[in-house]
């Protein structure tokens, strides 16, 4: 039986230096090359995280960071409403590019309810119970801790002053600058700015 000839060519090989050959050596070329980049790049990044002392330096900047921003989470649970707004940290970068929290601070509502001693000294509470959240207070927060107090304490003057006689305007004036007085006078010797006369404080780490 006789088969008719094939009208289709045979596929030949392309030589080596045609346009086709070219292309795709040229691509092979580009992607090694791009490879080749990315493994350089790559490769101090990972040798400096393995160095002993950059691994330590970030372990230390991670351990402060939760540290920070814990202990600046407990002053806004404890402050509530007094707390204006939320944290704000101030950051530092590692040796790894991170940004890692190493300070922050809380700005809390410390003005007196004027003409309402028992609702000073529920504030007052509640300012010393903030200052004093975090496991381990500032010394700033001690000191904010210790001012509350003595508002606190002048309240309840207040309050025990009300109950014996019939106080009127002018009293709750001159109560009001005995709870001044007595807060400045109690850091008068303190460097640390915690006036609780001021309208706002901040509690830090």
């Amino acid at each position: 039986m006789e088969t008719e000839p094939s009208n289709t060519s045979p596929q030949l090989p392309l030589p080596p230096n045609s346009g086709a050959n070219q292309f795709v050596q040229n691509k092979d070329t580009e992607a090694k090359t791009d490879q080749q980049a990315d493994t350089n790049k790559s490769e101090p990044a990972i040798t400096q995280q393995k160095d002993p002392e950059v691994q330590r330096q970030i372990n230390e900047l991670r351990i402060r960071d939760q540290e920070v921003r814990a202990h600046e989470l407990a002053h806004m649970a404890a402050a509530g409403g007094l707390a204006k707004g939320g944290p704000s940290f101030e950051y530092q970068r590692g040796p790894d590019g991170q940004l890692y929290a190493v300070s922050g601070e809380v700005q809390i509502d410390t003005s007196s309810v004027s003409g309402d001693p028992e609702a000073t000294l529920q504030k007052a509470q509640q300012i010393q119970r903030a200052a004093l959240a975090p496991a381990q207070p500032s010394s700033q927060d001690r000191s904010v801790a210790i001012a509350a107090a003595a508002m606190a304490a002048e309240a309840r003057a207040e309050i025990a002053s009300q109950n014996t006689n019939n106080s009127n305007s002018d009293n709750d004036e001159e109560s009001t600058q005995r709870i001044v007085d007595k807060i400045n006078a109690a850091y008068s010797n303190n460097t640390t700015d915690t006036d609780l006369s001021k309208t706002l404080v901040n509690l830090t780490v």
